[in-house]
């Protein structure tokens, strides 16, 4: 407990240390942030609503808990510049102490107890920004991640790496006619989770999963048409024009040569196998993304009372750990086509994956109003008799959904409330089964508040 105190106090002298120059030279310095408090019960004890829901025939979650937290506590802050070759500097740092690590997370994600909440970097960029261009640098949204829906919990609705994704990133934005953007970002190669492993799988330890080296940077591009052609409607408490929005993404990946024990399906259960992919491969994951807000009842002033929008997304797209969007368990699989030695050999392949959401919110009042937003996300292409998992541990999920009901209350800027139901399920691939219960999904249902205080 000391050390982690002790850990955290350090985290924040080096952020002041290296915003000191920064704040010595800024002609306009500013703290933001709010401070957040979450109460939650959940029906399985799911630690994260971004991750997949355990089975329901497993009697170890089968009961509720119940939690309070304010680890999701925020604080930003903003550095404005002299001027440079005409263009505006701004920097921008922002923490919050949502840093995993708790006895009941799995692998380290999810949520910390408030004892061991610890500071995490969320943005570290600057800014040079021109009347119609601009040129950023630093850790901050990706271009995937765009119109965030607006649910209690950050990340929720399905698709949580494309809405909520942050990269070290240089990238370059261009406005024309006043209603068009594009942008281009070269960021950083992201591979799979390396860093995991399962514990008592020699497989897993030795290869890491599925042993992703990327090759190339994380190319991205963007294109967004935003103009009030009948009015607007809220969002994030702001008036809003209609608005559409697509964004790529692409990469190269290098998969290296596995051999070791791996996963095939049976019946109600899975089946231990040797497997091995000989030949070093490279494959290239890739992502498109697409965004609609549409006022549907409108407003022409700052008075958001009765009005009301539709946002939509949807996306597709292959290999997508690599872009958050997916468990490493099911973002890619072996297609044997031999056998030698007692051990099938096959190539890798990159599973494909869709998904969307739709958010409808309502304003009854200037502060009080009604979200509602339902998402998911299916891998889809993939032959349940060929599926080869890359560990014994392997439990590929088939698809993920959630469906949220909010209500807001906001009497004023700094303060924001909401009560939120929510729902959640996840498919597997394979029937397993424990006892006399076989089972292929996992569902839980969550009932939160929260409090914020905006400074």
């Amino acid at each position: 407990m000391r050390s982690a105190w002790r850990w955290g106090i350090g985290v924040l002298v080096a952020v002041g240390m290296l915003m000191a120059p920064a704040a010595a030279m800024a002609t306009d310095f500013s703290l933001g942030g709010y401070v957040a408090m979450y109460t939650i019960w959940d029906s399985t004890q799911t630690t994260n609503n971004l991750r997949y829901m355990r089975r329901s025939n497993n009697p170890d979650f089968e009961h509720g808990r119940l939690r309070l937290s304010a680890e999701r506590t925020r604080m930003n802050f903003t550095m404005k510049g002299p001027k440079i070759w005409g263009a505006r500097t701004t920097g921008f740092i922002e923490i919050d102490f949502d840093q995993a690590g708790n006895q009941f997370s799995i692998g380290g994600i999810g949520w910390a107890s408030p004892q061991k909440a610890r500071p995490r970097l969320r943005h570290a960029m600057f800014r040079l920004t021109w009347p119609a261009t601009e040129l950023l640098m630093g850790q901050y949204w990706s271009l995937l991640s765009f119109d965030p829906t607006e649910a209690a919990r950050p990340g929720t609705s399905g698709i949580p790496g494309i809405t909520w994704f942050r990269v070290p990133q240089i990238r370059l934005t261009q406005k024309f006619m006043g209603c068009v953007t594009m942008a281009i970002a070269v960021s950083d190669p992201l591979n799979g989770p390396d860093n995991l492993s399962v514990p008592g799988d020699q497989a897993a330890v030795n290869n890491q999963y599925l042993g992703e080296s990327s090759e190339t940077p994380r190319v991205s591009g963007s294109i967004k048409f935003q103009k009030d052609l009948w009015g607007k409607a809220a969002f994030y408490g702001k008036p809003r024009p209609f608005s559409a929005q697509v964004a790529v993404g692409w990469q190269r990946t290098r998969y290296r040569t596995f051999t070791g024990n791996g996963r095939i399906f049976g019946q109600n259960t899975y089946n231990t196998v040797v497997v091995s992919q000989s030949n070093q491969q490279y494959l290239d994951p890739w992502v498109v993304a697409g965004s609609l807000f549409i006022p549907l009842v409108t407003t022409d002033s700052a008075n958001l009372a009765h009005t009301m929008s539709l946002l939509a997304h949807i996306y597709v797209g292959q290999g997508l750990d690599v872009a958050k969007e997916a468990s490493p368990a099911n973002s890619s699989y072996l297609v044997f086509n031999r056998v030698q030695g007692g051990v099938l050999l096959g190539e890798r392949q990159l599973a494909h994956q869709w998904g969307g959401l739709v958010q409808l919110q309502y304003y009854i009042t200037n502060q009080w109003y009604i979200n509602l937003l339902g998402g998911m996300q299916h891998v889809y292409g993939v032959d349940r008799d060929r599926w080869i998992g890359t560990t014994t541990a392997a439990d590929p999920p088939n698809y993920n959904e959630q469906a949220y009901i909010t209500l807001w209350y906001r009497p004023i800027q700094a303060l924001k409330f909401g009560v939120e139901y929510g729902y959640a399920r996840t498919g597997y691939f394979q029937y397993i089964q424990r006892g006399s219960v076989k089972s292929d999904y996992g569902d839980n249902h969550e009932v939160l508040f929260v409090g914020f205080f905006f400074f």
